[in-house]
C-alpha cells in the first residue's frame, strides 16, 4: 500500500476511531456519573469478565477468517466463502452456547454478591457478541475496512449509549443491571445489521467454483491457536482491572476504569492504523515481498507514534484537569493512574505494530509465548503493587507489561521476517539475523 493511500485510509478509519472514542468516552462519562463509583465498578468488572469469556466462544474464528479471506483475494487458490463461513458459524454457535450453559451452572454455586447477580444476566451477552465478532471479521477480510471499523466501534458504542441512556431516563433507574441489559440489546441490534450487510456483500461477489474450503480440522486447530493468543492477550490487557476487583473494592475498580477509558484515547491512532493494515500484512506476506512489507511497516510505525504523541502528552501532564472536567471531582483520584497509562501507551508505540504483523503472517504461535511472558510479568507486578498502591499500582503493572510485550514482539518480527518495525535503529540493532524469511 502506498503511503498516500495508507494516510488517506488511516485518516478515514482514524476519523471513525476518534468519533468512537468521543462516543465511548461520552458513554463512560454518563454511566460513571449516573451510576456512581460502586455501581460503575460492578458494571466495569462484569463487562471485562464477559469480554474474556467471549474469546473462547469465538475460538479464534474471526481472526482466522480475516486472514484467510484477505490472503485469498487475488490468489491462485481462492476460498469458497459460503461453505467456509457456515462452518465457522457452526463452531462458534456450539462454543458460545456451551460457555453460557457452563457459566450459569457455576454461578449457581457462587456467593450471592452484586457482581455474581449481574454476571448471570451478562453471560447471555456472550452469544450475540461472539457472532458479531465473526461477521465483522469476515467483512474486514473482504476489504471493507471502513464498514468493519464502523460496526466494531462507533455504531456499537453509539447504540449502547442511546439505548442505555434512554432506558435509564425512561425507567428512572440508574443501575449496573440496566447498563448491562442495554449493552446486550446493542450487540444484538448490531449483529442483525451486520449480517444483512454481509449477505449483500456476498451476493455481489463472483461465485468461486471449486474453491478451497476451510476444513473443520483447520478451523479448530488454527482457530484455537488464535483463540489462545486472544485469551492471554485480553488477560494481559484486563488482568489489572480484574485483580484490582479481587484485591481492592468496587470503588477502586470504578476509578481505575475511568483512567483506562481515558488511556484508550491514546490508542485510537494505533487502532486506526492496524485496522487498515492487518489484512494488508497478510496479502503482502503471501506474495513474499519483504521490501514492501518493511516499507509499509515503517510508515505504520511513524503514523502510530505521531498520532499517539499528540493525544498522550496532554493526558500525561493534564490528567487531573481532564478527569475533573470530564468525569467529575469524585473521580480525580484516578488522575495519576491515567498519566501512567497514557505514558505506557506512548512508549509502547516506539515498537510499532509487531503483534498484528506476527498474527497476519502465520507466526501467531510466537505471539502466544510473548503474551504469556508479559502476562506473567503483569500478574506478578499487580500482586506486588496493587495492595500498597491500588489503582496506581495496577497502572504501573499494566504499562510495564505492555511495553515489554511490544518490545519482545518487535524482536520476534525481525528474527522471523527480517523486518524492523521499531521507530529507531537499523535492522541489525534489534537482534540476530532472521531465522526464517517468507
Amino acid at each position: 500500500m502506498q503511503l498516500r493511500s495508507l494516510i488517506q485510509l488511516t485518516a478515514s478509519v482514524g476519523a471513525i476511531g476518534l468519533l468512537d472514542r468521543i462516543v465511548a468516552v461520552g458513554l463512560g462519562i454518563i454511566f460513571a456519573r449516573w451510576l456512581g463509583p460502586n455501581e460503575f465498578g460492578t458494571y466495569a468488572f462484569v463487562v471485562t469478565a464477559i469480554a474474556l469469556l467471549c474469546i473462547p466462544a469465538k475460538l479464534g474464528i474471526p481472526e482466522l477468517l480475516t486472514r484467510d479471506i484477505a490472503a485469498s483475494r487475488g490468489s491462485a487458490e481462492p476460498l469458497a466463502l459460503g461453505r467456509s463461513i457456515l462452518k465457522g458459524f457452526a463452531v462458534v454457535g456450539a462454543a458460545s452456547f456451551a460457555i453460557v450453559a457452563v457459566g450459569q451452572l457455576v454461578l449457581q454455586f457462587t456467593a450471592d454478591t452484586p457482581i455474581s447477580r449481574l454476571m448471570k444476566i451478562g453471560l447471555w451477552m456472550v452469544i450475540p457478541s461472539a457472532f458479531f465478532e465473526v461477521v465483522a471479521g469476515i467483512i474486514r477480510g473482504l476489504g471493507r475496512t471502513i464498514a468493519f471499523q464502523l460496526y466494531g466501534s462507533v455504531l456499537l458504542s453509539g447504540a449502547t449509549l442511546v439505548i442505555g441512556a434512554s432506558a435509564m431516563l425512561l425507567l428512572d433507574l440508574y443501575t449496573a443491571r440496566i447498563a448491562i441489559e442495554t449493552r446486550f440489546a446493542a450487540f444484538t441490534l448490531l449483529l442483525m445489521v451486520c449480517c444483512v450487510h454481509l449477505v449483500l456483500i456476498l451476493r455481489r461477489l463472483q461465485p468461486v467454483a471449486g474453491g478451497r474450503v476451510l476444513g473443520t480440522g483447520v478451523i479448530m486447530s488454527t482457530g484455537s491457536r488464535f483463540m489462545f493468543n486472544s485469551v492471554i492477550n485480553m488477560a494481559l490487557m484486563r488482568v489489572d482491572l480484574l485483580l484490582l476487583g479481587i484485591l481492592a473494592t468496587e470503588e477502586a475498580v470504578g476509578l481505575y476504569r475511568v483512567a483506562a477509558e481515558g488511556g484508550l484515547l491514546v490508542a485510537f491512532g494505533y487502532t486506526a492504523v492496524t485496522t487498515v493494515l492487518a489484512p494488508e500484512y497478510a496479502r503482502i506476506h503471501s506474495v513474499g515481498d519483504r521490501e514492501r512489507l518493511q516499507k509499509t511497516v515503517r510508515h505504520a510505525t511513524w503514523l502510530i507514534l505521531l498520532i499517539g504523541g499528540v493525544i498522550a502528552l496532554p493526558l500525561i501532564f493534564g490528567s487531573h484537569l481532564f478527569i475533573a472536567v470530564v468525569f467529575g471531582e469524585s473521580y480525580v483520584p484516578a488522575s495519576l493512574a491515567l498519566s501512567i497509562i497514557a505514558a505506557g501507551y506512548l512508549v509502547s508505540f516506539l515498537f510499532g505494530d509487531p503483534v498484528y504483523i506476527l498474527n497476519m503472517t502465520g507466526h501467531h504461535d510466537r505471539v502466544t509465548l510473548l503474551v504469556a511472558i508479559s502476562l506473567a510479568l503483569s500478574l506478578l507486578l499487580c500482586l506486588i503493587l496493587i495492595p500498597p498502591l491500588g489503582g496506581t499500582g495496577a497502572a504501573i503493572a499494566a504499562s510495564v507489561a505492555l511495553i515489554c510485550y511490544r518490545y519482545l514482539a518487535c524482536r520476534a518480527v525481525f528474527q522471523r521476517l527480517g523486518v524492523n518495525c521499531a521507530i529507531f535503529g537499523k535492522l541489525t540493532t534489534l537482534g540476530t539475523a532472521p531465522d526464517r524469511v517468507a
